[in-house]
């Protein structure tokens, strides 16, 4: 099972400042010349020896992950990177002429790229949309109306299909079995078990985990059971929390413990704020670091796979 970041920010897209990119430039540089290269022949062979985000950052856009498995492939969210998304298949697959959306939710950052997915446009496109929530159809339709949208829903020339799925119930979509679970988050919002010739993708975006014990998640604790990969949300650092209680995301402290409970061996970290410039992800990348050095034999974690996520990133399950 391959799964693609096309967009892991929070709340709206995000990119660092003019001045901030001239600072970033600016360190890149110094730690090039730092590095003892001195030569135009250097440049790559510098830039390959660091982390890409190290070089361009965790990206810009909005929640859109791509599950894949040989040729069966599932969406979840239609954030800002469906976009990149879409022009990505009518790139490389214009082939491929169906598409199974998954929706979360529907706050604003997680449809906001919906009626910029080229394949609404094309006509032999067909496109299903899967959610639990029952006025979802209203909301995609609501997308394509004046004046949020030039384009009335009516004259678009892909075929739409929406799907009723229920909570705790497993549904096959795609060749892929998918069982919504209920997050913690103040509007309806749930989380994806999908699994597949054994292995276990648990989608946890927006989360702010109130419930971390079997006994507070109850029925939701299937999310996390004997999965083999977590993504979750991380937005916040634990200090923040009694501010921004309420707000439906998390921190890694929580991600963290939740690896432990339920045994999972990788997790990546997402929903980054869109204030974060690339040096305060950074920051807060250091502060996981040094708070997993911490819990991690206490907590029996220290076998595990962890890192934030960047659009463009796949990990393999």
């Amino acid at each position: 099972m391959k799964i693609k970041y096309w967009g892991v920010r929070g709340s709206l897209p995000a990119a660092n400042s003019l001045e901030q990119n001239k600072e970033h430039i600016q360190n890149i540089l110094k730690r090039f010349v730092n590095s003892g290269y001195k030569s135009v022949d250097d440049i790559e062979t510098f830039l390959n020896s660091k982390p890409i985000t190290d070089i361009c950052g965790y990206g810009q856009n909005t929640t859109c992950v791509q599950v894949r498995y040989g040729s069966d492939h599932i969406v979840i969210d239609g954030g800002s990177g469906i976009k990149v998304y879409g022009e990505h298949l009518m790139k490389h697959h214009p082939e491929r002429n169906q598409h199974h959306i998954l929706m979360t939710h529907f706050h604003f950052d997680h449809i906001m790229g919906l009626p910029f997915f080229p394949q609404h446009f094309v006509q032999g496109q067909e496109i299903h949309y899967y959610a639990v929530q029952a006025d979802c159809e209203k909301m995609i339709r609501g997308l394509f109306s004046r004046p949020l949208f030039p384009m009335s829903y009516e004259h678009l020339a892909c075929k739409i299909h929406f799907h009723s799925i229920q909570p705790y119930e497993k549904t096959q979509i795609n060749g892929f079995d998918v069982t919504p679970y209920k997050l913690d988050h103040p509007d309806a919002c749930y989380g994806f078990r999908i699994e597949k010739k054994g292995k276990v993708y648990a989608h946890a975006v927006d989360h702010e985990a109130d419930r971390i014990s079997e006994a507070e998640l109850g029925r939701d604790a299937g999310l996390f059971k004997g999965a083999d990969f977590l993504y979750i949300d991380a937005q916040y650092r634990e200090a923040e929390m009694t501010e921004k209680k309420g707000w439906g995301h998390g921190t890694f402290d929580r991600a963290f413990e939740i690896c432990s409970i339920y045994n999972i061996k990788q997790v990546l970290l997402a929903h980054h704020d869109p204030g974060f410039s690339i040096s305060d992800i950074q920051a807060l990348v250091d502060e996981a670091k040094i708070q997993f050095e911490k819990i991690s034999q206490s907590k029996k974690i220290e076998n595990l796979k962890w890192n934030f996520a960047y659009d463009g990133q796949t990990v393999e399950v």
